[in-house]
């Protein structure tokens, strides 16, 4: 018996007779469809639009009848049992302490009674309590937990949705940042940002949402840092001191020092600018999108360590400055900051940022549609891009910024690609040319003008 055989023969006799399971393998071929079957016509893309990645708790419904009766009785105990906590008596002082525990176990009973204005009060003044006695982290975590409530309460309008739940997130990141969490201030702050889009739908962003948007990257990455500093569109550096002369890009060795030491380090920190980052592009900012993608750069090369990450941050760069029609600066950052990494150099990203900003250099349409075709060498670095960036690759034109390609564009770029070479020129003019490269040339010159020369000379 060979040793396959007598293999099976153990397995068989351990598992039972599982030889035949193969054959009752369904087969993977998908069914024809119905002959009478119709396809419904895809939609027409409508370009990229922005989706939150956050995911939101699902409403659970709460209790009914007796059961939150009861629930709301004891919630309503607890509460009164904090404000007693607060208040001043001739021979006691508030305490709040007592009162932030008292005011969190009331938030948690109105939650299980669906009661979320209520929990939202409630969490509020126990934030406010836990502030006091130095417990920040569990403030901070109220806070936001406050700031969602008010953000998906329908009875609110939009302007007290988007200001009130902003107060609060910023008054979390400064729990968090008292807390010296800088990462989780970071992004704290950029919540804060986000919020006054939340509800939205105009497609621009005002100026005050840009300002919010860029002083929360800067939490991230301080200017001096930051390889695209130039490009922040609002406000200025908290870092720079502007009396002394210095500027975000040439600082001085103590602001330089003082920026190092403010740069978030924690791990997936940059991905919340990323997200930014692909905000921006939605809203067509591609200034403000190329000065939070340095930042992303800045904290994935932060320990020396070259990541993917790295590199498709790197690609993101070229492509947004690109977008912005400056393919000289793209050529630039790609030589000077991006190949300086020796693992950016064997990826398939630096392939292809050389090959687009290359083709949008030599204005060469041709050569920039086969560079990013999804079917061309680059489809595995184009697949791997976010999908906002896709859309961009594709926007990109050689001269200008990145628009979308009207109907009269791709007419005269097929008019372009139709024309013939320049016709064949005709035998007579043909002969007309060896006719006067048979003539003598010019340097030689009559009998007659030379006796004169010759004559002028005696």
């Amino acid at each position: 018996m060979s040793y396959k055989q007598n293999a099976a023969s153990n397995r068989d006799a351990l598992f039972g007779n599982s030889g035949n399971s193969s054959k009752a393998k369904k087969s993977s071929k998908a069914k024809p469809a119905a002959q009478g079957a119709t396809t419904k016509n895809p939609k027409t893309s409508m370009g990229y639009q922005y989706r939150s990645k956050e995911k939101k708790t699902p409403v659970k419904p709460g209790l009914v009848g007796e059961e939150k009766a009861a629930k709301l009785k004891e919630a309503k105990a607890l509460q009164d049992k904090a404000k007693k906590c607060l208040q001043k008596g001739l021979f006691s002082k508030p305490d709040p302490l007592s009162a932030s525990t008292y005011f969190k176990r009331a938030a948690d009973d109105f939650q299980k009674c669906g009661e979320f204005r209520l929990e939202r009060f409630n969490r509020m003044n126990s934030a406010d309590c836990q502030l006091q006695v130095g417990a920040y982290a569990t403030a901070a975590l109220e806070y936001t937990r406050a700031a969602e409530l008010i953000a998906d309460d329908p009875n609110e309008t939009l302007e007290t949705k988007q200001h009130v739940s902003r107060d609060l997130h910023l008054k979390s990141a400064e729990a968090w940042r008292t807390a010296n969490e800088r990462a989780k201030a970071a992004a704290s702050q950029v919540k804060a940002a986000l919020t006054l889009i939340d509800g939205d739908e105009s497609r621009a962003l005002s100026g005050d949402v840009l300002m919010a948007i860029e002083e929360a990257i800067e939490a991230h990455v301080p200017d001096p840092l930051n390889p695209y500093s130039r490009y922040r569109q609002t406000g200025s550096s908290v870092f720079i001191n502007a009396a002394s002369g210095e500027t975000a890009q040439n600082p001085s060795m103590e602001t330089l020092e003082l920026a190092k030491q403010q740069i978030v380090t924690e791990a997936y920190a940059h991905e919340s600018v990323q997200e930014v980052v692909y905000l921006l592009v939605s809203y067509n900012e591609y200034a403000s999108a190329l000065y939070c993608a340095g930042a992303a750069t800045a904290l994935l090369s932060e320990g020396g360590v070259a990541t993917l990450s790295l590199s498709r941050a790197f690609l993101a760069e070229t492509i947004l400055t690109l977008a912005m029609g400056d393919p000289i600066a793209a050529e630039e950052n790609f030589l000077q900051r991006h190949v300086q990494k020796s693992s950016y150099l064997t990826s398939r990203e630096c392939k292809f940022a050389e090959e687009l900003f290359r083709a949008v250099k030599s204005r060469d349409d041709e050569q920039l549609d086969e560079v990013r075709s999804s079917k061309g060498t680059n489809r595995a670095a184009i697949g791997n891009l976010h999908e906002c960036l896709r859309v961009l690759v594709g926007m990109i034109q050689t001269n200008g910024s990145a628009r979308k390609a009207t109907s009269k564009d791709s007419s005269s770029k097929k008019a372009e690609r139709k024309r013939t070479p320049k016709d064949k020129q005709s035998p007579k003019h043909d002969s007309s040319k060896k006719s006067e490269r048979k003539r003598t040339p010019k340097d030689k010159q009559s009998p007659k003008h030379d006796s004169s020369k010759k004559s002028e000379r005696k």
